[in-house]
């Protein structure tokens, strides 16, 4: 119980729209985050792949 009064007392300290602006901050983080992890992958999946299909046949 001392958990929930300690975090109500904590939003009452920072606000509502402190609290919402800090939510939204951590999503579009987080979004940015992934999709760079996202694109680091298929990035070398891509580049793995063209050097598996190499025409000229030389390694």
């Amino acid at each position: 119980m001392d958990t929930v009064e300690f975090f109500y007392d904590f939003l009452r300290k920072i606000g509502a729209p402190n609290f919402l602006a800090i939510g939204i901050a951590i999503i579009v983080l987080w979004l940015l985050v992934s999709g760079v992890r996202r694109g680091l992958k298929k990035g070398g999946r891509n580049s793995q792949s063209e050097d598996d299909n190499d025409p000229d046949g030389e390694e």
